[in-house]
């Protein structure tokens, strides 16, 4: 929400340039990537409600908006703290959408492949969510661990599952969506290009799945794009000041969507092992 809100102030169905719509949502999600640090199991923390209620705030985005230079790239670690959460792609997903108004999107994750390396004798492999807490001397790539988020009993760590739902505020017209995207923190950056694309520039699920995506990488400043990311936006980015790096895949993304009464379920076309199916 903090992305989609500071996005909102900024004209990018007008006349903006595609340059100037590729920079806002990087240094965007700069900031709400940033932002996440200061989340963590509110159960205990009454930092961490106020911290969420401000990530939702319009006028708290108003004021986020205006860190950004239109021009200039800024340093993730200029202003904002943050720390680093384990991320890997595995994750499972279920996207289901039905005629009768009822929408489910459910993620789950073992954090990385097998997990905890552990196995029940019932055969059931652990998770290794542990990884996702902050741990003292022990977080990735030496950054600051965050108080909110380290391990303390009965404590739940901070996640980016984020399975996503939209539907209209109020009656039954209007756009019906739900995602999941896997990859950690990329997963948010991920979900807020593929919202853009269908709820601002009315893209269909097809097209916004397969388009290229970025995603910042705070610890080392670098801006990430995958294989789909046409070589002229990464000229844009890199005027700007942005250091680009490729990699083959930032994150997948699946989705269904609902027009009147023809629902369209898809996978990320990067993906070799999902499915999506079609109710007419």
């Amino acid at each position: 929400m903090t992305a989609l809100n500071i996005l909102e102030g900024f004209n990018i169905t007008g006349q903006a340039s595609r340059g100037n719509t590729l920079h806002w949502m990087a240094e965007t999600l700069k900031i709400a990537l940033s932002l996440a640090s200061n989340l963590g199991d509110p159960s205990d923390d009454v930092s961490v409600t106020h911290a969420a209620e401000g990530m939702v705030s319009k006028s708290e985005a108003n004021s986020l908006r205006q860190l950004i230079n239109d021009s200039q790239s800024f340093s993730s670690d200029l202003r904002l703290p943050h720390f680093s959460v384990e991320s890997g792609p595995a994750a499972s997903q279920v996207l289901v959408m039905g005629p009768d108004d009822f929408i489910v999107a459910v993620v789950s994750s073992l954090n990385r492949p097998f997990g905890s390396g552990i196995i029940t004798p019932s055969g059931i492999v652990l998770n290794s969510q542990m990884l996702d807490f902050s741990w003292q001397n022990k977080t990735m790539n030496h950054s600051i661990p965050r108080p909110q988020n380290l391990i303390q009993p009965r404590k739940r760590p901070l996640s980016f599952l984020l399975p996503t739902i939209v539907r209209p505020s109020e009656g039954m017209c209007g756009t019906y969506l739900c995602l999941g995207a896997d990859n950690g923190d990329r997963a948010l950056s991920s979900i807020v290009q593929v919202l853009v694309n269908v709820l601002t520039f009315n893209k269909n699920l097809s097209e916004s799945l397969s388009l290229g995506r970025l995603h910042p990488q705070l610890q080392s400043n670098t801006l990430q794009v995958d294989s789909e990311f046409p070589e002229e936006d990464i000229e844009f980015l890199v005027a700007r000041g942005h250091e680009v790096e490729k990699v083959k895949v930032v994150s997948l993304v699946h989705g269904a969507r609902r027009t009147n009464s023809f629902i369209i379920g898809l996978k990320d076309p990067r993906s070799v092992d999902a499915a999506g199916a079609t109710i007419l």
